[in-house]
């Protein structure tokens, strides 16, 4: 019975560090749900630059390949072409032109979990509790007896005679 006893304490015991370290250990799924956030944030950040890359990439070939996109750029630097007439106008309000965010930088956070050592010495715990009550039940059932220290005295004449020092 002592063997089916740590057997199934230590059973136990390693159930319960392999269940700690699946759910909050180093790769448990704590950690992976905190990577998952991360990636996701990572993924939203990531679409925005590459669209204003699109929307930049598309401006530089407009203005590689488009005179009149460029004539425009022009116009609003204040040249003038060939055979045009300035004139200004007064209480118009002036466009801006867009400025593009290139974002910030967003960095990579450590995943918080729970230390190996403390997966381990919850097993630990774990088993030494089942032990004990595996072994309080046996004992309560009479399976495991502990010798009790007999009181050592003679007899003499029908009188009991105690060791006295």
């Amino acid at each position: 019975m002592a063997r089916c006893r740590f057997l199934a304490a230590a059973c136990a015991g390693t159930l319960f560090y392999v269940l700690v370290a699946i759910v909050c250990g180093r790769d448990g799924l704590w950690a992976h749900g905190q990577l998952l956030e991360q990636k996701r944030l990572l993924s939203a950040h990531t679409a925005g630059i590459e669209k204003t890359h699109e929307e930049l990439a598309l401006e530089k070939v407009a203005l590689q390949n488009d005179a009149d996109v460029i004539a425009a750029y022009a116009r609003k630097l204040g040249y003038v072409g060939q055979g045009e007439k300035l004139v200004k106008i007064s209480g118009l309000p002036v466009r801006e032109t867009q400025i593009l965010d290139p974002g910030v930088v967003l960095r990579h956070t450590e995943a918080r979990y729970v230390p190996e050592w403390f997966c381990k010495a919850t097993g630990l715990v774990i088993f030494g509790l089942v032990y004990l009550v595996l072994l309080l039940a046996d004992f309560n059932r009479g399976y495991i007896h502990i010798p009790r220290p007999k009181a050592h005295y003679g007899v003499v004449g029908g009188t009991a005679v105690y060791d006295m020092q």
